[in-house]
């Protein structure tokens, strides 16, 4: 059960007692008028109490309408959310006791940052030294202490985003806090720290969090777990190397990674895998067409396996003296990319070896095994 502090008043033990949820959605639809398409399909997740979780995708897919829904600012067309199993699906955004942070900051200009963080609190009937105590410990664990006095028109964007990170964590009732792409409007050299100071307020608060991004960094180095959403649908939930080393569906494998994964025209028979006419090695998998997924890291242009044209070379850097870096070939009109040794690679055309051992099968675009499998 959440349990809140009486309003008014600071938690008499511990000032940074923060109202956990555990979080669970359940067949989650949404449409934004009858007959219209649905922008949400079936979604069901569930977060523990305290979790720092991701929802990644690209555009379209659903994410901002999620979170809206989680706030109570929009009421789903189906399905239903529990905090704490307690059901919120038609509770009001005030009593779901979550906070929000946006795209672009929004502070009150004529205020400066200590009355920006402590609106929350002013509003909420809080006496002047609780407010004041509460703000300091905010601003101290942001590291924006310095910047107390000052108005929002004076400060950068990394910095607003900051105070409107603060504001969001300084009600010790907040159970859940939403983040909607907090980093698309920060400059590029901040991100990385901006994203530093979430991940650490988050796990030393123990906060419930939700990111939301189409950046695949943004997520992979935040969230112990993501879900990807696609056009309304989750494809996977589950942590970053899960996505990763065995995405469940073709999505999710050209989604995730820089490049994504090579994906190839394929076949099972009589037990083994094919690839251009040529074995790869042996599967349990039924026999038939199929789509054969593999990272760049995980194979290997040169001398031996199917052939493949080299398009071009792209130097990475040097590992043990040699250049390393992605070689684009083509295979059966597919453009692949493999991150390798470039020493030694003499002309367009080359053979590709696959590591057999990590080869992943695709049919109807959902994952079916490791070609060893």
């Amino acid at each position: 059960m959440i349990r809140f502090p009486r309003l008014g008043q600071s938690d008499s033990t511990t000032p940074w007692a923060i109202a956990l949820a555990a979080i669970r959605i359940s067949g989650l639809h949404h449409r934004y008028e009858p007959g219209a398409a649905p922008v949400l399909e079936g979604v069901d997740l569930e977060l523990g109490d305290g979790e720092a979780h991701a929802v990644l995708g690209g555009s379209g897919a659903g994410k901002t309408t999620l979170l809206h829904l989680l706030a109570g600012l929009l009421r789903p067309s189906a399905g239903s959310i529990e905090f704490d199993g307690r059901e919120v699906t038609g509770v009001s955004p005030a009593e779901r006791h979550v906070a929000q942070v946006f795209q672009f900051p929004v502070l009150y200009p004529a205020l400066d940052v200590a009355g920006n963080l402590g609106f929350p609190l002013v509003n909420r009937g809080w006496s002047a030294a609780a407010v004041r105590r509460r703000v300091g410990e905010v601003a101290e664990r942001l590291s924006i202490a310095a910047l107390l006095v000052r108005k929002p028109k004076t400060l950068s964007l990394f910095e607003k985003q900051l105070v409107a990170i603060g504001r969001a964590l300084v009600r010790p009732d907040v159970a859940l806090v939403l983040l909607d792409e907090p980093l698309t409007a920060v400059e590029p050299a901040a991100k990385w720290r901006l994203r530093q100071a979430l991940k650490a307020v988050q796990g030393e608060l123990g906060l419930t969090m939700i990111y939301v991004t189409h950046d695949q960094t943004e997520a992979l180095t935040f969230a112990g777990r993501i879900t990807l959403l696609h056009h309304g649908k989750v494809l996977q939930t589950g942590s970053p190397q899960a996505l990763y080393e065995r995405p469940a569906h073709e999505a999710v494998a050209r989604f995730i990674g820089s490049p994504g994964m090579n994906l190839v025209d394929g076949e099972v028979s009589a037990g083994s895998i094919h690839l251009d006419g040529q074995p790869l090695g042996p599967t349990l998998a039924a026999d038939g067409r199929c789509t054969l997924g593999f990272r760049p890291e995980w194979a290997e242009v040169g001398n031996q396996g199917t052939p493949v044209t080299v398009r071009s070379t792209r130097a990475l850097g040097t590992l043990g003296g040699a250049a390393t870096g992605l070689v684009t070939a083509e295979l059966g009109g597919k453009v692949i990319h493999v991150q390798q040794a470039l020493n030694g690679l003499v002309g367009d055309q080359a053979h590709l070896h696959i590591d057999p051992a990590r080869v992943l099968i695709y049919r109807d675009g959902w994952l079916l095994a490791h070609a060893a499998s």
